[in-house]
């Protein structure tokens, strides 16, 4: 998995981490403070990284953004991630086919599952909806939500499913706007908690999901990590 700093830099490519220079921000018990500006800023707004900031490109950042090719590499990063666009499918309706399209090349499930599903939430028959990353026209990252994913405890409802990045995105927090784009949407339609199976671990956490339970899967042998966000 990739681990990204406050800053907004990859660590497992950053120049300054992988040298020694950086503080290593995620880790520290006590993260920010003088030797990480961006962290301390995070942590008081409760940010994963300057990014997600409303006053993204910061002025009061810029020196530190200047004063090393790591940190430059990091504002590039965010600079890009800042060009793309989050919309649910109600926003843009005529993405339904492209996108049932694209979920069934990444996860192998019929179109027509896909469309069955999106059909009920653009008709306003459910609010388990469906929501799209786009960089420009191009569909770079997705997820749904469905009542259930596959699995036997049937009363944990409704599940984030078919989460998916394109590779030359991943790294830069797409599915973490996603996961929050669909929370909150499903919130102000008085739908809470939400879950999720997943076999990753670590991952989801840092986007304040939490652990639940195992469940099996159906046609699964081993069991399967349940998530929560309450």
């Amino acid at each position: 998995m990739n681990h990204i700093a406050f800053c907004g830099a990859d660590c497992a490519v950053c120049p300054d981490f992988l040298s020694g220079k950086c503080p290593n921000c995620r880790k520290s018990p006590q993260p920010g403070g003088d030797a990480c500006r961006p962290a301390a800023c995070c942590l008081k707004k409760g940010l994963l990284c300057c990014g997600d900031c409303e006053s993204f490109p910061c002025a009061d950042m810029a020196d530190f953004y200047a004063e090393s090719e790591g940190h430059r590499q990091a504002l590039a990063r965010m600079e890009k991630v800042a060009g793309l666009r989050y919309v649910t499918l109600r926003q843009r309706p005529a993405l339904r086919e492209r996108a049932a399209g694209w979920f069934h090349s990444k996860w192998g499930v019929p179109e027509e599952a896909y469309l069955e599903c999106m059909d009920a939430y653009l008709a306003g028959e459910t609010e388990y909806g469906w929501y799209l990353c786009l960089d420009g026209e191009r569909i770079v990252g997705g997820l749904g939500v469905i009542e259930n994913d596959f699995h036997d405890r049937k009363d944990l409802a409704p599940n984030v499913c078919a989460v998916y990045t394109e590779e030359d995105w991943r790294g830069l927090g797409v599915a973490g706007r996603l996961l929050k784009l669909a929370v909150e949407d499903l919130r102000r339609h008085g739908i809470s908690p939400v879950y999720l199976v997943t076999d990753h671990t670590g991952y989801y956490e840092q986007y304040g999901w939490e652990f639940l339970c195992l469940v099996q899967g159906d046609g699964e042998p081993d069991l399967t990590r349940m998530y929560i966000h309450r």
